[in-house]
């Protein structure tokens, strides 16, 4: 489970299309929520990751998607 708590990286992430590195597998989907202790962060799946993981829990309080890679033509 990849998360990340800088706006700044996740910024970029979704400038690129989910697409920052050749050599790794695309971001397909963010999803932005509170985590336990209070704090803003967001959860990144990877392309065949599942698109659910970060569901409503203790741990993923109000979570929204803000990212869903469009596919390149």
């Amino acid at each position: 489970m990849a998360t990340i708590d800088s706006k700044e990286m996740i910024d970029e992430i979704i400038a690129a299309n989910g697409k920052l590195y050749d050599d790794e597998d695309p971001v397909v989907k963010i999803v932005e929520y509170t985590n336990m202790g209070g704090v803003r962060t967001w959860g990144v799946v990877f392309e065949g990751e599942n698109l659910d993981r970060y569901h409503a829990s203790p741990f993923v309080v109000n979570p929204k998607t803000i990212f869903e890679r469009k596919e390149e033509e």
